[in-house]
């Protein structure tokens, strides 16, 4: 009786041993990362920079659609000297995509601008109000006369990201 007691745990010890195995391999791709295994530079949800697409490609992955969800990694061309809630990255054609971040519910340091994200959320195309363009002005740090120059809404890529990951590369 008690060799198959013995066997028993055994058994239950190197099958828990193979599973913390598969939960570890997991991890390796973002899929079961948690807050406790957050790495540096992780803001709001814990992803991995793993199947990243470029952000210069962002007009072709929309592919005329309103909006699609997407992981992508950029340069960060911008960010809110007021908090950190908004960060530009920069795009093709010389172009920026605006990235807030989903329910307010993080922000990223202030001194991100130069470094890399990967960014996972929507991103779309959509006309932002001119009173929203000054505001972001005003958060950037511009002066008077360069938020008084914006005089109209302007269509632009934007994206809501449920968790960045910041890289100094």
């Amino acid at each position: 009786m008690k060799i198959v007691f013995v066997l028993i745990l055994l058994a239950a010890a190197v099958n828990a041993c193979n599973n913390n195995q598969d939960q570890k391999k997991e991890q390796d791709d973002g899929q079961n990362l948690t807050q406790a295994d957050k790495p540096e530079g992780s803001h709001g949800q814990v992803i991995t920079m793993k199947n990243a697409q470029n952000a210069s490609d962002l007009i072709s992955l929309m592919d005329g659609r309103d909006s699609v969800r997407l992981k992508l990694r950029g340069t960060i061309a911008a960010c809110c000297q007021s908090s950190g809630c908004w960060m530009d990255i920069k795009i093709a054609n010389n172009e920026v995509m605006k990235v807030t971040f989903k329910d307010y519910a993080f922000f990223i340091p202030k001194d991100s601008k130069g470094k890399t994200a990967c960014v996972e959320g929507f991103a779309k195309r959509e006309l932002i109000p001119m009173e929203t363009l000054r505001h972001y002005a005003m958060d950037e740090g511009k002066s008077k006369e360069e938020i008084e120059a914006i005089t109209e809404a302007q269509y632009a890529y934007t994206f809501e990201a449920s968790g960045v990951l910041i890289r100094e590369e």
